[in-house]
C-alpha cells in the first residue's frame, strides 16, 4: 500500500496533533484534523468514516471519550494510532474492537524528529502501519520496540524521574533563581531551561506521569539520602565518580555553548556577542554535518547507494523551510549550499572525481546501462527528464550524461535529438542495452486474477501482443516510470519492468521476455560539455540546406564520393517556417578538414555534436 491510497485523520489538533498533521501532509498524504475547537477542524464527526487511519491525539484523560466518538462514526476497518505517554490507557483501545497501533513519540512537537526515539508498543500487523512507521524511519527517527507490559515501568524512570528532578530543583530554587542566573554555569543554565520547558506546559500530563512514577520516586529518594551521606567522605565520593565513568561518556561542548544563545539579551554589545557565539556554533555544526556526511558516504559505498538522492534532498529542504517564516528563497539557498558542501566532501572521501547524470529513478533501464559502464551507483545523479540531464551537463553540475537516442522498435528519441542541436554539449561515446520486459508482481498470482497492469506507455506498447493475449481482462494504467509502477503494486496487480528492476525491488517474475519483438535494443549517447579533444570513428552532425531541388542530394553526394557510410539520417523541423527542415546524420568516419570544407560548400550550416566510438566502461575517478 502507498500513501496515495491512505487517508489520515488526526483526532485532536493540539501541539502533537498539529505535528502529525503537518508531518504527513508535507509528505503528500491526504490528511485532515478533527478537534473540539471549530477553528482547528477540517471535517465534522459524520465525515470521519472516510479515513483509513486515525491518530488519537487527545489528552490522556479524554482518550475514553474520544474513542467512543470514533467508534460511533468511523469505518470499522480504520486503523487507530495511540500516541499517549502512558500505556495503561490501552485498555480503552482494546475495548473498541478496532485494529490499533500504539507508539510513544519521545520528542516534543517543536523538536526535530530525526534521531528522536519512536517507541513501538503495540503492533496491529496492518499494511497501513508499515507505511506510517516507514515514514518515521525515512525522517530519521529511531524505531524501538518496547512491549506494553514494560512500557510504563521504563517510563517511570525515563520520564518520571527526570521530570521529578527538574520540577523539584525549580521549586527549591524558585525564590533565588533570578539572582542565581547572574552567576550561573552552563550546566546550571541548561537545567534551568529544561525545568522551564516542563513547568511552562500543561501540568495535567506531567501529573499522570508522576502518578505512574510514585514507586520509582520513593526508591530514588532513598538512594539520594544514601548518596548524600556518601558525599561526606572523600574516598566514597571518589568511588562514586569511578563507578560512573564507564557508563557516562562526555560529548557536551556544543550543548554547553548552546545555552548562551537562549539568554534573553537587550544591549547591543550583548547581542553582538550572541551573534559571535552563534557563528561559532554554526561553524561547528556545519563541521559536524560534514563529518556525518563522510560516515554516510562510507556506508553508501558498502550498500552501493548513490550519494545524491534528489527527492530525499527536496523533502529535507521542504521540511526545513516549512518551519520558519524567514525568506524561503534565502533559506533554501543556505541549506542547498550546506547539502552541496556535504556531498562534495562525500565524493572526495570516496575518491569520486566525476558524476554521471541518468534518467531515474533507481531500477530504470538507464540505471542498468550506467551500472554496466561505471559499476557503482555512488556517482550517479538521477534526473526526471533528458532535458534535465543535458542542462546539468551544460551547466557543469555533472561531468557526463547518459541519454537514450534510439530504440530498435520505437526509433529515434526525437526530444533528445532536438535538445542536442540547441545545447552546448557533445557526444563522446555510445553504448547499447538489450531491453527485456518482464511481467512482475508482489506475489505469485495467476494471470486470470490480475486486475491492473502498471507500466510506462512505451513498455505497454512494446508488450501489446502479450497483454492482448494473456491479460485482456486487466485494466491498463500508465505510469511515468518503472519505479512508479512498482510503487503502485498491490496484491491484485502486476507491472511491466526489467528483470534488473524486479531483482532490485524483490518482485516475483511471472513471465520473462514478454515484449513483442525479441531483439529490442536501446542505444545511448554519452555526453559531456564541449571543449575536450574528440576521438572516435563515428561523427554525428546537424546540417541545413538551401530550399531548392537537389540540395540534399548534393550533401549526400559528398559522402558518396568519399566512400563514407551513413548509418543514420533524420529530418527535423527547423522551427523557422513551415516546410523548413534541418537534417541529422551519423557517418562512419571522423571527418577531417577536407571533408568539412566540402560540406561547407553544399550546406547553409553544419554543427558537429560528437565524434565517438562504442564504449564498454567509463571511469569516474
Amino acid at each position: 500500500m502507498t500513501h496515495n491510497h491512505i487517508k489520515i485523520l488526526v483526532f485532536g489538533v493540539g501541539r502533537m496533533g498539529k505535528f502529525f498533521k503537518d508531518f504527513f501532509k508535507s509528505r503528500g498524504y491526504h490528511v485532515a484534523g478533527y478537534d473540539i475547537l471549530k477553528e482547528k477542524r477540517d471535517v465534522e464527526l459524520d465525515e470521519i468514516s472516510r479515513f483509513d487511519v486515525i491518530f488519537v491525539c487527545v489528552p490522556m484523560d479524554e482518550i475514553d471519550k474520544a474513542l467512543k466518538e470514533i467508534v460511533r462514526f468511523a469505518d470499522k476497518n480504520a486503523l487507530l494510532v495511540d500516541v499517549s505517554s502512558l500505556k495503561s490507557y490501552l485498555r480503552h483501545f482494546d475495548e473498541t474492537g478496532f485494529d490499533y497501533m500504539s507508539i510513544h513519540p519521545m520528542f516534543g512537537s517543536d523538536v526535530e524528529i530525526a534521531l528522536s526515539n519512536v517507541l513501538i508498543v503495540h503492533r496491529s500487523g496492518r499494511e497501513e502501519e508499515e507505511v506510517i512507521l516507514n515514514e518515521f524511519k525515512k525522517a530519521g527517527a529511531n524505531l524501538i520496540y518496547l512491549p506494553k507490559e514494560k512500557h510504563d515501568d521504563v517510563m517511570a524512570k525515563v520520564q518520571g524521574l527526570s521530570h521529578f528532578i527538574l520540577i523539584s530543583l525549580a521549586d527549591y530554587l524558585r525564590e533565588d533563581v533570578e539572582e542565581l542566573l547572574n552567576f550561573s554555569s552552563p550546566i546550571f543554565y541548561i537545567l534551568y531551561k529544561l525545568a522551564s520547558r516542563i513547568v511552562s506546559q500543561d501540568w495535567s500530563m506531567y501529573f499522570k506521569i508522576q502518578e505512574n512514577a510514585e514507586i520509582e520516586r520513593e526508591k530514588f529518594l532513598k538512594h539520594l539520602i544514601r548518596i548524600h551521606e556518601d558525599m561526606k567522605d572523600e574516598g566514597t565520593f571518589k568511588a562514586i565518580f569511578e563507578r560512573l565513568k564507564d557508563r557516562y561518556k562526555d560529548d557536551s561542548s556544543i550543548i554547553l555553548d548552546s545555552y548562551k544563545v537562549t539568554i534573553d539579551l537587550d544591549e547591543i554589545e550583548e547581542l553582538r556577542s550572541c551573534i559571535r557565539v552563534l557563528d561559532s556554533l554554526i561553524l561547528r555544526l556545519i563541521e559536524k554535518r560534514v563529518e556525518c556526511g563522510r560516515k554516510i558516504a562510507k556506508i553508501k559505498r558498502k550498500m552501493n547507494e548513490p550519494i545524491e538522492v534528489s527527492d530525499v534532498e527536496e523533502m529535507k529542504l521542504r521540511d526545513t523551510i516549512s518551519r520558519t517564516d524567514l525568506n524561503p528563497i534565502l533559506i533554501h539557498k543556505i541549506f542547498d549550499s550546506l547539502i552541496n558542501l556535504t556531498k562534495e566532501e562525500e565524493y572526495r572521501v570516496l575518491g569520486i572525481g566525476k558524476k554521471l547524470a541518468i534518467l531515474g529513478p533507481m531500477g530504470s533501464f538507464s540505471e542498468e546501462m550506467a551500472l554496466r559502464l561505471v559499476g557503482s551507483r555512488l556517482p550517479l545523479i538521477y534526473c526526471s527528464t533528458t532535458d534535465e540531464i543535458i542542462s546539468s551537463v551544460e551547466s557543469g553540475k555533472v561531468d557526463y550524461g547518459l541519454v537514450p537516442i534510439e530504440n530498435s522498435i520505437n526509433g529515434t528519441v526525437l526530444p533528445v535529438l532536438d535538445a542536442l542541436l540547441n545545447s552546448n554539449v557533445e557526444v563522446f561515446g555510445e553504448c547499447e542495452l538489450e531491453i527485456v520486459h518482464c511481467l512482475t508482481a508482489k506475489r505469485e498470482i495467476p494471470l486470470k486474477d490480475v486486475k491492473f497492469v502498471y507500466s510506462h506507455p512505451q513498455a505497454i506498447a512494446q508488450c501489446s501482443n502479450f497483454l492482448r493475449n494473456y491479460l485482456p481482462h486487466a485494466e491498463i494504467r500508465y505510469t511515468s516510470s518503472t519505479s512508479d509502477a512498482i510503487r503502485l503494486l498491490d496484491e491484485n496487480s502486476v507491472a511491466i519492468t526489467s528483470e534488473y528492476a524486479a531483482r532490485l525491488y524483490k518482485l516475483c517474475i511471472l513471465r520473462k521476455g514478454i515484449q513483442d519483438v525479441k531483439k529490442n535494443v536501446t542505444r545511448f549517447y554519452l555526453i559531456r560539455k564541449r571543449g575536450e579533444s574528440r576521438e572516435g570513428k563515428i561523427t554525428a552532425l546537424f546540417f541545413g540546406v538551401e530550399d531548392r531541388v537537389g540540395a540534399l542530394k548534393d550533401v549526400l553526394e559528398v559522402f558518396y564520393r568519399k566512400n563514407i557510410n551513413m548509418r543514420k539520417l533524420e529530418s527535423r523541423p527547423a522551427r523557422t517556417s513551415l516546410g523548413d527542415y534541418i537534417f541529422f546524420v551519423e557517418v562512419e568516419k571522423a571527418l577531417d578538414e577536407r571533408d568539412l570544407k566540402d560540406l561547407r560548400e553544399v550546406t547553409t550550416f553544419y554543427k558537429i555534436i560528437g565524434v565517438f566510438d562504442k564504449i564498454e566502461s567509463l571511469s569516474l575517478t
